[in-house]
């Protein structure tokens, strides 16, 4: 360790790690303080593995119906072997995150930081380290409801779920968002009954309305139940399972109780107050460069509050740490792609139709469904569609949102149109593969202005 360094970063989760190694890459001596595992909550308990089940699940669900396609069997979830195989793919890249920092010549010191001035931090049983710019990165944790705590038992946190060890018969889901409705697909894939209550009249709510009440029907479809605009007013535990009781009246019975209601950013108790950086409740504020108010100190990820996204944490480390070191540079969030890894999966940039409403645009939209998709046929997922939001004017796209097979990949094509300004009629001149899932995006802009090929 050093006298000074020229960064100090405190928080080693997708905002805080590379924040380090850029400001390594740069020249800096750097130290990074952790509390607990590196990679933070995205790479030990959110992120890698959600959707290393969502994989597992994606499996038992085609296997199901295999026998269309002339297969034969079906897949089941051994659980123990699932959560020591997640294990082994968290463990295998946290083991990558540290070696990287090692091999950038970052100092890692473990232990619960407290900052004490704009130039250094206190570590609990380590002592004073001193950084000319610091940046904040201590990340987020989950809204616990009064009368609904955590327990570990019956009353599950979105990190306990992760940890059972046996299926549930049946899971009450509080919250119908992104998380709620991950567990919920993951779950039902492994056999468990399961119900959302959601306060909301819709799911997954900050994404397109059409793409909300697709997943709520294709969800019910498969036998999860669903109660939207009604939330929980009290558990009850037994012996057997949970009691919740509902605002409409009604009462639902359960083994497991999950609660996802949403995160709150990790700002108490590190010294921010008496520094005097400026918060809310919805985390630090900061400028487009990632600065606080207090010069020197710099804060990035969830603990800023926004879109709480892995991928946005870490281009707001980045952001952070070039900006540390006397570089000029700001965030740009107009083209962030969101991902949901429901079963089909969901995932969005740009624009809702409900939002370039708001903002007075003129608009047109395009849509193709994955039925009329060769490839997805071939999958065997044909359900869902693609939806361009454009200007109607300049045919300028501005949203692009999509749920079914691949979602999640295939939203970069989106990323990337609306990032370079593309008009739908850009899309009539690209030649895309045949067959592939990506042909229902140039179908759809081509839909904008009813040239698509294969519907009618």
């Amino acid at each position: 360790m050093t006298d000074e360094y020229d960064l100090v970063v405190v928080g080693g989760g997708p905002a805080g790690y590379p924040a380090a190694i850029r400001a390594s890459q740069m020249g800096a001596s750097v130290c990074l303080v952790e509390s607990g595992e590196m990679g933070g909550v995205c790479l030990n308990r959110g992120c890698i593995p959600t959707k290393t089940m969502h994989a597992a699940a994606h499996l038992i669900e085609q296997s199901a119906g295999g026998s269309q396609a002339g297969l034969s069997g079906s897949l089941g979830v051994d659980l123990k072997g699932l959560l020591s195989h997640k294990e082994r793919v968290v463990g295998k890249l946290v083991s990558g995150v540290e070696k990287l920092l090692k091999r950038r010549g970052v100092d890692v010191v473990r232990g619960t930081a407290r900052v004490v001035t704009a130039g250094e931090i206190h570590v609990e049983g380590k002592g004073q380290i001193k950084g000319k710019k610091i940046i904040i990165a201590t990340g987020s944790s989950e809204v616990i409801l009064p009368g609904m705590e955590f327990d570990g038992k019956r009353v599950l946190s979105s990190t306990d779920i992760l940890n059972l060890s046996k299926v549930p018969e049946s899971l009450l889901i509080i919250g119908g968002g992104v998380i709620g409705c991950e567990f919920a697909s993951i779950f039902h894939a492994f056999g468990t009954m399961v119900t959302i209550v959601e306060m909301l009249p819709l799911l997954v709510a900050g994404e397109d309305a059409k793409i909300s009440r697709f997943l709520k029907t294709f969800l019910k479809r498969k036998g999860i139940t669903i109660h939207l605009g009604n939330k929980v007013e009290s558990l009850n535990s037994g012996d057997a399972g949970i009691t919740a009781r509902l605002a409409s009246g009604s009462q639902i019975e359960s083994e497991f109780v999950l609660v996802s209601v949403g995160r709150v950013p990790n700002i108490s108790n590190i010294g921010l107050e008496d520094l005097g950086v400026e918060m809310d409740k919805t985390g630090i504020k900061v400028n487009s460069k990632m600065e606080t108010n207090v010069k020197g100190v710099f804060a990035a990820g969830d603990v800023v509050g926004g879109l709480l996204l892995a991928h946005v944490a870490t281009r707001e480390g980045i952001v952070a740490a070039e900006n540390a070191l006397g570089s000029d540079v700001e965030m740009d969030y107009s083209a962030v792609p969101s991902t949901i890894y429901t079963l089909p999966e969901i995932s969005h940039v740009g624009l809702t139709q409900e939002e370039a409403a708001d903002k007075n645009f003129e608009i047109k939209t395009g849509s193709f469904p994955f039925s009329a998709n060769g490839k997805a046929q071939g999958l065997r997922e044909p359900d869902g569609f693609v939806k361009w939001v454009a200007e109607k004017t300049t045919g300028k796209l501005r949203g692009v949102h999509i749920i079914g097979p691949q979602a999640t990949e295939l939203v970069s094509i989106g990323m990337i149109a609306i990032e370079s300004e593309m008009k739908a009629e850009d899309f009539e001149t690209m030649i895309f593969p045949h067959p592939t899932l990506s042909e229902a995006l140039a179908e759809a802009a081509d839909d904008i202005n009813s040239r698509a090929i294969h519907i009618f």
